[in-house]
């Protein structure tokens, strides 16, 4: 196997390929955007907490026969519903975060390149 070209730079050595990949199409501002959509995701994790919280007490009622500690008009069916497409949502924006820094974490010299995350 060849050696991979390094190139040494103020933020640690570098494999050089793809540090010019990633001069041609990388957007740095996506991880701005990324910090952006975590703050935001902070408040749904508010409300994913509480809407967890909701769900534990009706399932614990229904399920361990445990007294009645939430009321409100919907059904436990759908608050599951709403808080399972939430998460998905939320699983994707991390997932696409994720493939946004392995990018960056592909600068590393002398390793094996990283499996492609579907990018």
């Amino acid at each position: 196997m060849m050696a991979r070209k390094i190139v040494e730079t103020d933020h640690g050595a570098l494999d050089a390929d793809v540090f010019a990949a990633l001069h041609r199409d990388f957007n740095t501002s996506d991880l701005l955007v990324a910090v952006e959509d975590l703050d935001v995701g902070k408040g749904r994790q508010q409300w994913l907490r509480a809407c967890l919280l909701r769900l534990h007490g009706m399932a614990n009622h229904l399920i361990n026969g445990a007294p009645q500690t939430v009321a409100g008009e919907e059904t436990i069916w759908q608050l599951a519903e709403e808080v399972g497409d939430e998460l998905d949502a939320y699983a994707a924006n991390l997932s696409h975060i994720t493939k946004l820094v392995d990018r960056l974490g592909r600068l590393r010299p002398n390793h094996d390149p990283m499996p492609d995350r579907g990018s």
